[in-house]
């Protein structure tokens, strides 16, 4: 069976967490973080209230100070830095292959880069953030000519609001690589896939993939990239497969991998679309259910969060406008 993806982007979002995972999650202690002191070094005020703020992972970020725009550049290998007032293109980075995802520390110090092609972080030293005297190039004395190896396939990273760590998702690998971001290195690897996150099938390939921390870096959340089949699931049905996301407890504090725990698998259930259709010949419309796929982001606000998806009603008859959803 054969579903189109969809660009959500130009689809209306009517739904977001399946109401099962939004219970779970809302219980997670998604709460304010405390300030972290610098010693000798005055930090902006935007950088303290960003602290408070959950981060996600994204192709696209703003800085702290809401004057720098940088994206990444899949095809031409690099990331770009713009300047917000006037929308000019301020430098062009070059870093490893297929950029997919970028992360900037709260103080500005740094840029971490995913290559999704190339396994690797590359690490961007921002020696100048002022918009209109921008300086920022490669860290080449931090690591290998300055990029990090992590794994297969790091589709997304993040970094934590207190500034401390920044996490990759290695979605070929099934791992989460946990970096410093203050003193830039590799503190270790999360396996996610022999994690109670992946309990019922540890020879089930994850597949990590959006990655979200809350205002508090006490907790991070990954996605699963594709749904699973439960026990007692069917495939091929509506609501034979759910979504999955793993809930990571996080000490930012640690430089200890072993203080960085996968602890829960949550579930995201299949939901009713509101679409019907005359699935067995009565000309009594039924209703249609579909189940989360393809998570590819996840975003926390307060005690929710949400996760754009394409979601899969895979049976019959099969409907271009009943088989692909998005909640």
């Amino acid at each position: 069976m054969h579903h189109t993806r969809r660009p959500l982007a130009r689809r209306p979002i009517g739904r977001v967490v399946a109401a099962s995972a939004a219970a779970m999650i809302a219980g997670a202690a998604f709460g304010a973080a405390t300030g972290v002191a610098q010693a000798k070094k005055k930090i902006d005020p935007a950088v303290l209230a960003l602290k408070k703020t959950p981060t996600t992972s994204s192709p696209i970020v703003v800085s702290s100070n809401d004057k720098l725009i940088w994206a990444v550049n899949p095809k031409g290998n690099g990331v770009v830095v713009i300047r917000a007032r006037d929308n000019k293109l301020l430098k062009k980075i070059a870093t490893g292959k297929e950029p997919h995802s970028i992360a900037l520390d709260p103080l500005g110090q740094w840029a971490f880069v995913a290559n999704t092609a190339g396994g690797t972080v590359t690490v961007i030293r921002i020696s100048n953030p002022n918009p209109n005297t921008f300086r920022a190039a490669v860290a080449r004395k931090i690591g290998n000519k300055g990029s990090f190896t992590t794994g297969a396939e790091p589709w997304n990273i993040v970094a934590s609001p207190d500034g401390q760590r920044v996490f990759v998702a290695n979605a070929g690998q099934d791992t989460i690589t946990v970096l410093d971001a203050r003193t830039p290195r590799v503190i270790g690897h999360v396996n996610v896939r022999t994690s109670p996150c992946n309990s019922e099938d540890p020879n089930r390939v994850v597949q990590p993939r959006g990655l979200a921390v809350t205002g508090n870096s006490k907790r991070l959340y990954a996605t699963r990239f594709f749904s699973i089949v439960p026990a007692g699931g069917q495939q091929g049905t509506d609501t034979g497969r759910v979504g999955a996301v793993c809930r990571v407890d996080i000490d930012t504090k640690s430089t200890r991998i072993s203080r960085y725990r996968p602890i829960q698998g949550i579930r995201l259930s299949p939901q009713v679309t509101g679409f019907t259709i005359d699935s067995n010949g009565d000309t009594v419309p039924d209703a249609t259910s579909a189940f989360p796929n393809q998570l590819q982001s996840i975003v926390i606000r307060g005690n929710s969060a949400y996760l754009p998806n394409v979601a899969a009603s895979p049976s019959g008859p099969l409907k271009f406008n009943v088989d692909t959803q998005a909640f």
